[in-house]
């Protein structure tokens, strides 16, 4: 059914030390646990620090690129960064303009881009700009909060305006604490789905946990994916498991994910 485990680069992104930790660092990590498939979060880019933010953006980008080469990786999406609180979605265009067409050249098949907002011409509108920028196809998210976009019925009507260049991406925490029917989702997404952001939580809060860690019906998700036919990744975006955790025990953050994933299929 799917094509194999991945992971948002982000898995080993946070630790107790408060140490920043770095793409072109974190993708040798993962690979040395045997990790191929990955997603790339340009969400770094929210971090004013982050060199994608200057002039070493292009060596940065650059180093990325060789890495993939020699150690045999595939970039299977990526994620560009989005506005925060306090600010206007228009003040990130620039930014998540870059990271479209900084995936692209990496190869990535798709990047995710939160939508914004509740209303559906208002994010027609919003995705167009970034369909003119770049020629990456755009996976629009589910978010968690019913004043945002968050159903697959919304995306699809979305889709709708440009079904070449727009998809979907089904994250599951935030199905979840909309208290969906994750598998009647995917199975409105249908062909649309191109990407997952696999997490779990208790329904309530968005905890990025390991799969079998929250409340999930995980069953329901394999069936639905299978029903479908989806052929992408399995991909893990379950970053806050490391928050506690000191860098020295990324073995055992790396292999907890490994692990639950092997329990699911």
């Amino acid at each position: 059914m799917v094509d194999g485990f991945s992971t948002n680069t982000n898995l080993l992104a946070f630790n107790k030390e408060h140490i920043d930790r770095d793409m072109d660092e974190l993708v040798r990590v993962y690979a040395s646990h045997g990790i191929r498939n990955l997603d790339l979060n340009f969400c770094e880019m929210m971090r004013p620090s982050s060199r994608l933010n200057d002039k070493r953006a292009e060596d940065y980008i650059k180093t990325l690129g060789e890495i993939k080469e020699e150690l045999g990786l595939n970039y299977v999406q990526a994620h560009a960064p989005y506005p925060v609180r306090g600010t206007k979605p228009s003040d990130w265009d620039g930014k998540i303009i870059k990271a479209l067409n900084y995936a692209y050249e990496l190869g990535c098949p798709h990047i995710v881009v939160h939508p914004t907002g509740k209303d559906i011409e208002e994010n027609i509108r919003y995705y167009e700009r970034f369909i003119k920028e770049s020629d990456i196809i755009i996976a629009i998210e589910n978010m968690e909060s019913p004043e945002e976009i968050s159903e697959a019925e919304e995306i699809n009507e979305i889709i709708k305006s440009n079904p070449k260049r727009l998809k979907a991406l089904l994250d599951t925490g935030h199905a979840h604490m909309r208290a969906l029917d994750i598998k009647k989702e995917i199975l409105t997404y249908g062909e649309n789905l191109v990407g997952l952001h696999i997490h779990d939580n208790d329904g309530k809060s968005d905890q990025h946990l390991f799969p079998l860690m929250g409340t999930i019906n995980w069953k329901d998700v394999i069936e639905g994916l299978s029903e479908i036919g989806y052929k992408g990744y399995f991909t893990y975006e379950t970053m806050y498991y490391s928050r506690e955790k000191s860098i020295k025990d990324e073995d055992d953050v790396i292999d907890k994910a490994i692990d639950s994933f092997h329990h699911l299929f």
